[in-house]
């Protein structure tokens, strides 16, 4: 039966091989930070200089880099994904940095088209305080709850709405919906 150690190696490995984002078990990360804890209070609990003390002082060395080079590869992958508005698949722990990136992403492309188009690049990336998103949906999508707690929707082709930046940015990653350019002006 594989270890917890063995479960992180080969999600490393198989990060490393593909060029897509591999999928995880759902509870993957919750797994592992709880392997690290439990670790980590053996160790506490031992004689230092006890062989069990060095065993597990080993595991959780060579642990530590394997799950910083994890993640760093997941990130890397997200980051080229949400570049490109590629669909991919996260974590529920990496869901938060792919919407951010979203935006990110969603500012760096018209900060490019501003600046091909000679117009001045606005402030910053939510220039109405982090409102919403214009989005033409390209399929029908049922009623969704918003991250404002709303319902929005239901939606048929074509329809065009005002949505929250993180759930306009779901549904155009799902290809669901295109989001619509619009001139920002920028008072003052």
């Amino acid at each position: 039966m594989p270890t917890i150690y063995d479960e992180a190696f080969e999600a490393w490995r198989r990060e490393l091989r593909w060029k897509e984002l591999q999928p995880l078990d759902p509870d993957f990360f919750k797994r592992i930070a709880a392997h690290v804890r439990q670790l980590r209070e053996a160790q506490r609990n031992l004689d230092a200089k006890s062989l069990k003390a060095s065993i597990l002082e080993e595991e959780t060395r060579r642990l530590q880099p394997l799950l910083r080079h994890l993640v760093s590869a997941r990130l890397e992958k997200i980051i080229r994904a949400s570049r490109l508005n590629q669909p991919v698949s996260v974590s529920v722990a990496e869901k938060w940095v792919l919407d951010q990136l979203s935006g990110v992403s969603r500012y760096v492309e018209r900060l490019e088209h501003d600046l091909v188009q000679g117009v001045e690049p606005q402030v910053s990336p939510e220039p109405d305080g982090g409102g919403g998103v214009l989005v033409r949906f390209v399929k029908d999508v049922p009623a969704i709850m918003g991250v404002d707690l709303r319902t929005h929707g239901p939606f048929l082709k074509e329809d065009v709405a005002d949505l929250p930046s993180e759930n306009a940015a779901s549904l155009v990653r799902q290809g669901l919906a295109v989001e619509i350019r619009t001139p920002i002006r920028e008072n003052g």
